[in-house]
């Protein structure tokens, strides 16, 4: 029987039986003689005993209702409503994006702080003029090159930077001319004053012996602006230059490969795709004006005319053409591919794919515009519902009138001999008959702010505070719909 988890036992214990050898030499004399005469002679019985085994194990973490075991048993669990068997759900989780803008900014600021300064230090050392002295004086040289660079004292210097190599006879020391760093001769590059004009501005000057800039399948190589040594010191005669150490060359490297990048002619299939981002700019910026100005026209509004909706829409329809067509001719460019090589076939298939995918993107922005654009109405359709609207306006007048007429039927006539007065209990407001002869061919609104301003006046007389208070925000809320009605009103007379 198998021991419980929690009884733990050391020494040379056999893992069927359990009983306990001394030696080593005795356990296995042991588990020979007694268990491998069972039926385990065949590849069957093998695995039949290996399945007994895996049976007796599990069936005792299952059995023994020990805390320990348990936690084993979840293991050998094979219920299908097991919680353990259900797939696992995504916990917390940490994005680390703005972290890493963060780092690459800062990156990116430094490597463009270390390019100004280097490209600033050449500018003044390949400045020419009376003053300055040549390479050939090379005492002049070197202090008018140290006032603007400090050098390193070469005698605190043994081992070259670049490859920790000592330096003796043989190997001379150097300073690099823009971080004034010591270095060897091997480690050492010559930049000519024409290469290093081309790299503080590329747009004026241009590569000497015509020289391209044009990428290859390798990247072309600083080495190209930097000479070796033997060049170099062929043409020293001929062209100044400056000596920099390797780190300084890595860093004229990424800006030669900007400049390259910068002046690299682009594939016609990106200067397509361009033309439908700013056809789709302007589809952007056009459409939700000519949609409000087409409901104006719609609901009978005067603010906007047919012939700027006629505008717009013409517009609109010269960008939809220039996307159908552009895209239509990517189309074409897919199964032309004439910039790649024919044996290149995956290049091939993902050209053709991309000049696809452009298609597809044309069209589905082609279908939302056409969807969501509706034609400019007709003039007869923007007569008829000027006519509405003229129609609905006439009719809400003429309902504000018959509710002026039957407000002034409903408002007791204090002063009128012909009414009388009955004895209330308590206090009421009252209005006077002279101001309501004078309010009678006033707008409702104004009529009703004349009526609570009295009464307010009549409460204040009666000292009846709560009432003037009540009244107040009565006032405030009249006011303020009369000023909205004002607004209306003067932009519906603006309008016609």
């Amino acid at each position: 029987m198998l021991q419980a988890v929690g009884d733990v036992r050391e020494g040379f214990i056999c893992p069927q039986c359990h009983q306990d050898m001394s030696t080593m030499e005795m356990l296995q004399v042991h588990f020979q003689d007694i268990h491998m005469k069972q039926s385990s002679s065949t590849v069957k019985g093998l695995f039949s005993f290996a399945k007994q085994k895996i049976k007796s194990v599990q069936d005792n973490f299952t059995n023994i209702p020990n805390e320990q075991t348990n936690n084993y048993a979840q293991y050998f669990s094979s219920d299908q409503n097991d919680s353990s068997s259900k797939p696992q759900q995504i916990g917390y989780i940490r994005s680390y994006t703005d972290r890493f803008k963060k780092e690459r900014k800062a990156q990116h600021d430094q490597i463009s702080i270390e390019t100004t300064r280097l490209l600033l230090r050449i500018e003044k050392l390949i400045s020419t003029g009376e003053n300055i002295p040549k390479n050939a004086n090379t005492k002049e040289r070197r202090k008018y090159e140290q006032d603007i660079v400090e050098w390193i004292d070469d005698t605190k210097v043994t081992l070259c930077p670049s490859c920790a190599k000592s330096f003796s006879l043989s190997r001379r020391k150097h300073h690099c001319r823009l971080d004034g760093f010591v270095i060897c001769d091997p480690c050492s590059r010559f930049l000519l004053f024409s290469k290093a004009r081309y790299l503080i501005e590329p747009s004026t000057s241009s590569l000497p012996n015509g020289l391209s800039l044009q990428h290859s399948n390798s990247l072309t190589s600083l080495n190209s602006t930097t000479a070796d040594d033997s060049a170099c010191k062929d043409r020293t005669n001929n062209e100044d230059y400056l000596r920099i150490c390797l780190s300084c060359q890595k860093v004229l490297q990424r800006r030669y490969d900007q400049i390259c990048f910068k002046n690299t002619q682009r594939d016609e299939v990106f200067v397509c795709y361009e033309k439908i981002v700013e056809a789709k700019k302007i589809l952007d910026e056009i459409h939700p004006t000519y949609s409000t100005m087409i409901e104006s026209l719609l609901i009978g509004d005067t603010k906007y005319q047919i012939v700027d909706a006629q505008k717009l829409y013409r517009q609109l329809s010269t960008c939809y053409d220039k996307i159908d067509s552009t895209s239509k001719y990517i189309s074409k460019l897919a199964d032309s591919c004439l910039n790649i090589d024919e044996d290149d076939t995956q290049s091939i298939i993902r050209y053709s794919a991309l000049c696809r995918n452009m298609r597809m993107y044309a069209i589905h922005v082609l279908q939302n515009f056409a969807i969501s654009t509706r034609r400019v109405p007709s003039e007869d359709d923007v007569k008829r519902a000027r006519e509405e609207r003229k129609r609905l306006i006439e009719e809400r007048i003429e309902s504000e009138r018959a509710a002026k007429a039957e407000l002034a039927s409903r408002i007791p006539l204090t002063d009128s001999p012909a009414v009388k007065k009955k004895e209330v209990s308590g206090w009421r407001p009252t209005i006077d008959r002279n101001l309501l002869v004078q309010a009678q061919e006033l707008n409702p609104l104004v009529q009703q702010v004349y009526q609570v301003t009295e009464y307010i006046r009549q409460a204040q007389i009666a000292g009846r505070l709560d009432e003037v208070e009540s009244l107040k925000l009565n006032l405030k809320e009249l006011e303020q719909a009369l000023n909205n009605a004002q607004q209306q009103e003067n932009v519906s007379t603006f309008d016609s």
